[in-house]
């Protein structure tokens, strides 16, 4: 009797909670993942089409198309550096693959790709599919110019999009791969004079990288530790400033001390929501998707890995550099 009572008092609204969880984490939601990469809006196509004409004829560069394994497109600029002598020989310059951070695209990597051709390195900046680009065919739905309407919150929720291009962990991993291999096979660029420089999550994607091509030199440049531990520190920020307030002062108490438990709890939810470790169908080579744990990457990496951070960086604190 009494163990009844308890399972209706406790067991069953813990299964009830675990069913939903069940439920929200095995649900695709492609529309609210789409919010949470959030390419640049605002920028109409001709705007951003005259700012790559700009960077091409500044630097004296090319437009490159790759093609990834799973045939998705993917738009990039390649820059040659001038041909080195070494004891009277002409030798190929060593090359640094850009990869962007979130809420960015390849045009936005100029600074490091001009700090680069001065060190006397070709430059190739490729922009993430899902990432809008002057020469995709759906630029104006992934990118959406001032006046358009915009997605709901309510269609962000329900993933309710009739085609959502929105990157994944996976996705991303192939579009870097097809960046290398275009390196290697069109320029002729050997893995040990080539560097991947990633900037916050392309710093990830570089990681993978470097893991899955021992020798590759790596510049891992705002990261982060891992998907979840950046949930749980942003999301104590919000914590403190929406819900802290808004709780009635008898219980605000209770509330600071649950604090942590809260935070982990809602971290490890979303980040199971919005990011799948399923590799993509038929890249069973490359390194399973493990929500960006950088941490493990970088203790498995073989090759030379460089790590930049910014003491004042509130979102990614400069610790995880030294870890």
């Amino acid at each position: 009797m009494i163990g009844t009572i308890l399972f209706i008092l406790i067991g069953l609204p813990l299964l009830c909670i675990a069913l939903a969880v069940r439920s929200l984490i095995k649900r695709e939601w492609s529309g609210l993942r789409k919010a949470l990469y959030f390419p640049i809006v605002g920028e109409p196509r001709l705007h951003h089409a005259a700012q790559r004409q700009r960077m091409l004829q500044r630097l004296n560069a090319i437009e490159v198309k790759l093609t990834t394994e799973d045939e998705r497109v993917v738009h990039g600029v390649w820059i040659d550096a001038a041909p080195q002598l070494s004891d009277g020989t002409v030798v190929t310059p060593p090359v640094a693959l850009l990869l962007h951070a979130n809420a960015m695209v390849l045009d936005d990597m100029v600074d490091w790709a001009q700090f680069y051709l001065s060190a006397g390195a070709s430059v190739f900046l490729v922009t993430f599919w899902g990432f809008p680009d002057p020469n995709d065919d759906v630029y104006d739905d992934v990118m959406p110019s001032m006046g358009q309407q915009e997605l709901g919150v309510d269609s962000l929720l329900l993933g309710a999009s009739t085609e959502v291009r929105c990157p994944t962990e996976s996705s991303m991993c192939l579009d870097a791969e097809a960046a290398l291999r275009h390196i290697q096979q069109v320029h002729d660029v050997p893995l040990e004079r080539t560097l991947v420089h990633g900037l916050s999550i392309g710093g990830g994607i570089a990681l993978s990288l470097g893991v899955q091509h021992p020798g590759l030199k790596v510049t891992f440049d705002q990261g982060f530790a891992s998907l979840f531990e950046v949930s749980v520190h942003v999301g104590a920020g919000l914590f403190d400033q929406l819900v802290v307030p808004r709780v009635h002062r008898r219980i605000r108490g209770g509330v600071k001390l649950l604090k942590p438990m809260l935070l982990r709890a809602a971290a490890w939810v979303l980040v199971r929501m919005l990011f799948k470790v399923q590799p993509a169908e038929g890249t069973g080579h490359l390194i399973a998707p493990d929500r960006m744990d950088n941490l493990r990457k970088a203790a498995k990496l073989k090759g030379d890995l460089f790590a930049i951070f910014s003491e004042h960086d509130e979102m990614m604190p400069h610790s995880i550099s030294s870890r």
